[in-house]
């Protein structure tokens, strides 16, 4: 079941890092820092708003006494996703053709090559290397190698589940699947050639986003990945805008709606990846608009 895990998660890390640019067409933004957000109305319960990075750093996993805080005394607690057994099975089914499509057909000899030879790198040999549908190799190399596993918010789960706090999801794994498979097969080859283009970048990248995830800097966050998230290709401007609003605004918009019944209820510690919260469209502004005061609380 690791290797399940691994792969969801790279799935999902992919999601954070495209989250980032969200601001690539927003206009310039105040400062938004804080990973812990208290959300209130008037004659209701405070909640909790928990900004994660999907990692295994152990500077991120160790959670700061006010979010463990919060979190242990919470009457619900809500993720992105349940990461459930059902949920990391579909995840990882996904990632793969089913009969005789493959991988080395999509791609010419060396863009193929240079998937197998990074994937390799990981521990993935060839033959399942030539199953894997495009969108799902941009997930595994928009992620540094898993070693152990354990990533924050799957901690995070598991914890709830111990405490026996009720635990909700945001979404469905279909939902999250459904923004990778609404692109085309040629549009899914342009984003793994974007991919490939800034490889090499890779772990400088995250090791970035990392360092400002700990500063708990969203705008930085934000701005940072301007620097490396542009198209390489002007005339690819357009597919990128399209994919990223489906993947960042869209399910901002949806995650708000749904988490409107645990607000009523009170006490609900909500976790979701931290650069869902900043930005126009980000859930901070978007529980603004509906009337919630959202105060930084770390």
């Amino acid at each position: 079941m690791r290797l399940i895990f691994r792969w969801h998660y790279k799935f999902i890390i992919l999601v954070i890092v495209a989250l980032a640019t969200a601001c690539l067409w927003a206009d310039d933004l105040p400062l938004q820092q804080g990973l812990l957000w208290q959300i209130s109305k008037p004659g209701s319960t405070p909640s909790y708003l928990f900004g994660t990075i999907h990692s295994e750093d152990t500077r991120v996993n160790q959670l700061p006494t006010i979010v463990n805080s919060f979190f242990e005394q919470a009457d619900s607690a809500s993720f992105e996703l349940l990461m459930d057994i059902p949920t990391l099975l579909k995840s990882a089914s996904a990632m793969f053709f089913t009969g005789e499509q493959s991988l080395d057909q999509l791609l010419d000899k060396n863009m193929y090559n240079q998937v197998v030879r990074a994937l390799n790198q990981q521990s993935m040999p060839a033959d399942v290397v030539k199953r894997l549908k495009p969108w799902a190799v941009i997930a595994m190399l928009n992620a540094p190698p898993a070693k152990t596993g354990e990533f924050l918010d799957l901690l995070l789960y598991r914890k709830a589940q111990q405490l026996k706090i009720p635990t909700y999801g945001l979404e469905k794994v279909e939902e999250q699947l459904r923004v990778f498979e609404s692109l085309s097969l040629e549009e899914q080859v342009i984003l793994l050639q974007e991919t490939l283009a800034q490889l090499e970048q890779m772990p400088k990248i995250f090791d970035k986003l990392h360092e400002l995830y700990l500063q708990r800097n969203l705008t930085a966050l934000m701005q940072f990945s301007t620097e490396y998230m542009q198209p390489s290709h002007s005339h690819h401007d357009q597919l990128v805008k399209n994919f990223y609003k489906k993947l960042v605004d869209d399910r901002n918009v949806k995650m708000v709606k749904r988490m409107q019944k645990r607000l009523q209820e009170g006490n609900a510690f909500i976790a979701v990846g931290a650069l869902h919260l900043p930005g126009t469209q980000g859930i901070i502004k978007l529980l603004q608009a509906q009337g919630y005061q959202v105060l930084a609380l770390y």
